[in-house]
C-alpha cells in the first residue's frame, strides 16, 4: 500500500524545475486558448503548473456536469486538491497509487523520453445529481521547460460510454511518440517473468503437466519444475492456479 503521506504535489515537485526556465508570458497567452476552447466543448479541462505545484485552470464543465463548487472551480489556483475530492474513495486511492507507480517508471527514464507517456483512466466520480459515474481521463504534457522537463500538464475528463460496475480501475499508458500501448499496469521488477517463464506458465494453463512441457521445450523435467518455483516465488503465490489469475491481472499474459 502506497503511504497516504505521498500526494500529487509531492508527485509533481520531482521534476525540480527552476524559475529561470519557464516562461509564463508565454504559457499565459496559450492558456487563453485553452480558455477558449473549454467554453465550446462538452469535456472537463484542466491544467497543473508542475513548477508552482498546483493547480492553474479548471474548466466550468467541472461544475455544470459534475457538480463541483463553482467558485471552488474558479479560485482553482488557491484550492489545493479539490479535483480529487469527488473521486470515488476507492478509487481515489488505486488512482494515487498508479500515479505514484507512474511516475517511479517515468524517472527509471532517460530525460528525453519522459514526457513519451500519456495516461488513461476510467474510474467514478459523482456528477452534479449525486451519482458516481464512470469517466475518462486523459492525461499529457502541454508545455516544457527550458530543459524539457514537464511544467504544464492537461487534463481532459469525459463522461465514459461504458457505465459498468468495476472493482479496479481501468488504465492505459500510450507512447504518444510510437503510438505502443503498455500493459495496463507496470510490473515491478521482481515480478517480471523471462520469456521462457510466460511460455512455461501459459502451457500449463492449457493443462500441460510438467513432462508433457519438458517434451514440448526440449528441456529437462528437472528444468521445468525449477521454472515453476521460480514463476510461483515472483509471483508471490502458492499454487499455479493463482500464478495464473496473478499474471493475467498484471497483463503478464493475457
Amino acid at each position: 500500500m502506497i503511504s497516504n503521506n505521498i500526494t500529487p504535489k509531492k508527485l509533481w515537485s520531482r521534476q525540480q524545475i527552476s524559475s529561470i526556465d519557464v516562461d509564463y508570458d508565454s504559457w499565459n497567452k496559450k492558456r487563453e486558448s485553452i480558455q477558449s476552447f473549454s467554453q465550446i466543448t462538452q469535456s472537463c479541462i484542466f491544467t497543473v503548473d508542475v513548477f508552482k505545484e498546483r493547480y492553474d485552470f479548471a474548466s466550468d464543465n467541472f461544475s455544470t456536469i459534475l457538480g463541483y463548487n463553482p467558485t471552488w472551480i474558479r479560485t482553482i489556483q488557491k484550492q489545493g486538491d479539490v479535483l480529487e475530492e469527488r473521486i470515488h474513495p476507492d478509487d481515489r486511492t488505486q488512482l494515487l497509487e498508479y500515479q505514484i507507480e507512474h511516475g517511479r517508471f517515468i524517472y527509471s527514464l532517460p530525460q528525453e523520453e519522459r514526457n513519451d507517456y500519456q495516461q488513461m483512466f476510467q474510474y467514478r466520480i459523482l456528477n452534479a445529481k449525486g451519482q458516481y459515474v464512470n469517466v475518462i481521463s486523459r492525461q499529457q504534457v502541454l508545455e516544457k521547460d527550458r530543459n524539457g522537463k514537464a511544467w504544464i500538464i492537461m487534463g481532459v475528463i469525459d463522461i465514459s460510454p461504458d457505465q459498468l460496475f468495476t472493482e479496479k480501475i481501468k488504465r492505459t499508458v500510450i507512447n504518444s511518440k510510437t503510438g505502443e500501448i503498455l500493459a495496463p499496469m507496470f510490473i515491478p521488477a521482481e515480478k517480471q517473468l523471462t520469456n521462457r517463464e510466460k511460455e512455461i506458465l501459459l502451457l500449463i494453463r492449457q493443462g500441460f503437466l510438467s513432462k508433457e512441457i519438458a517434451d514440448k521445450l526440449s528441456l529437462s523435467i528437472y528444468t521445468v519444475n525449477n521454472h515453476r518455483k521460480n514463476i510461483l516465488a515472483k509471483l508471490d503465490v502458492d499454487n499455479v492456479m493463482e500464478a495464473i489469475n496473478t499474471a493475467r491481472d498484471l497483463g503478464i499474459i493475457y
